[in-house]
């Protein structure tokens, strides 16, 4: 599955309880039909609803999309294309769940046996979260670092040279979850910064005209929860590492 985040501003948040929990349900239809080959309605890419605006959710068939993501990703850095009008980023999902704390760490517990029971790696987490306040950010970066260090002598790395990273995506009462690896060399799978091409901070209303190219209160927002979220995940990964290095008695 993959998620596409297009470029224009978030909308407010008008949707309901009732509304999250018929997209998730939709969302588990949709992707049960696509499971099902026999189906006469069956296509290799499904666009399924989420709810929030600029941000579409594509199911799909494809074993790996992680992998998918790479190659297109790889085609853009080298020839230096842009081949999308509109789409800004797109992350591959690799499992979906509900946007719940035993959700998402139960959900992980393969992932994390894929991508870290062989030799020490080292990972960061990337928290991100739409229309969705319930979902704690420190709590979710805790359990998982404790999971991974768990699995082995990983140590954590938000210098940018990370080899993994684990992608936790909320949109309402969704979780889309991810390990992905050359998160930073692919600027955080942004297509356009792969490309080499600015990010454009302007948007177009609906009656045609721009906005300006200053940040509005909502992308600072957004901006500052992510400076925020990096910092509290080192927080976290650091106190591990420290626990690591005290012997027992």
């Amino acid at each position: 599955m993959v998620i596409e985040s297009c470029s224009n501003l978030l909308e407010d948040n008008t949707g309901t309880v009732e509304e999250s929990t018929d997209i998730m349900d939709s969302m588990d239809n949709e992707l049960q039909n696509l499971s099902n080959k026999d189906n006469s309605d069956w296509k290799k890419f499904t666009p399924l609803a989420t709810g929030v605006g600029n941000c579409l959710f594509i199911g799909t068939t494809i074993e790996d999309p992680c992998e998918l993501m790479y190659k297109i990703l790889e085609d853009i850095e080298n020839t230096k294309v842009q081949k999308t009008k509109f789409l800004l980023r797109m992350i591959p999902i690799s499992i979906t769940c509900k946007a719940n704390l035993q959700s998402i760490t139960t959900a992980f517990i393969d992932l994390f046996a894929k991508h870290f029971s062989s030799e020490p790696t080292t990972f960061a987490i990337m928290f991100n979260h739409r229309y969705n306040n319930s979902v704690k950010r420190d709590q979710i970066i805790n359990e998982l670092a404790n999971q991974v260090a768990s699995l082995g002598e990983h140590s954590v790395d938000l210098s940018g040279g990370a080899k993994k990273t684990i992608i936790v995506e909320v949109v309402k009462s969704v979780c889309c979850l991810s390990v992905v690896e050359n998160y930073r060399r692919f600027c955080k799978f942004n297509l356009l910064s792969v490309c080499g091409r600015p990010e454009k901070r302007t948007a177009e209303g609906e009656n045609g005209d721009s906005e300006s190219s200053g940040s509005s209160p909502k992308v600072k927002k957004q901006e500052d929860e992510q400076v925020n979220t990096e910092e509290t995940e080192k927080e976290h990964c650091e106190s591990i590492e420290r626990e690591k290095e005290i012997p027992d008695n």
